[in-house]
Parts: C-alpha cells; sequence; structure tokens
C-alpha cells in the first residue's frame, strides 16, 4: 500500500471520528452541567476538522 491510500484510509477513519464525536456531542443532555463537556468536544472537533482539511489537501495536490 502506497503513501496516498495510507493517507486516504486514515482520512476516511478521521472522518468516522469525527461523525461519532458530532452524536456524541449532540446527544449530551442539555444541562447546565454539560456545557464545559460541549466545549471541549466543540474544540476537538474544530482540530479534527482542520486535521482533515489538511490530509485532504495533501492527497488531492501534492499526490496527484
Amino acid at each position: 500500500m502506497g503513501i496516498k491510500e495510507l493517507l486516504e484510509e486514515t482520512l476516511e477513519y478521521l472522518e468516522y471520528g469525527i461523525s461519532e464525536l458530532y452524536s456524541g456531542k449532540e446527544n449530551l443532555p442539555d444541562y447546565n452541567a454539560n456545557e464545559s463537556g460541549k466545549t471541549t468536544l466543540g474544540q476537538a472537533e474544530h482540530y479534527l476538522d482542520i486535521t482533515k482539511d489538511k490530509l485532504e489537501h495533501i492527497i488531492e495536490k501534492e499526490l496527484s
């Protein structure tokens, strides 16, 4: 398996993780006590989205 295929597979797993994170965040009960957790999950989602964008750029622009 070449580097492009490995990165594509990594991107696929990253997308699954982002989806699971989003579902978990949305399914938290709407209590004030959960606001800190939701904020932390939102930050994690942000960093994962940035990583996804960078992987997509590498796959589409640098390895094509």
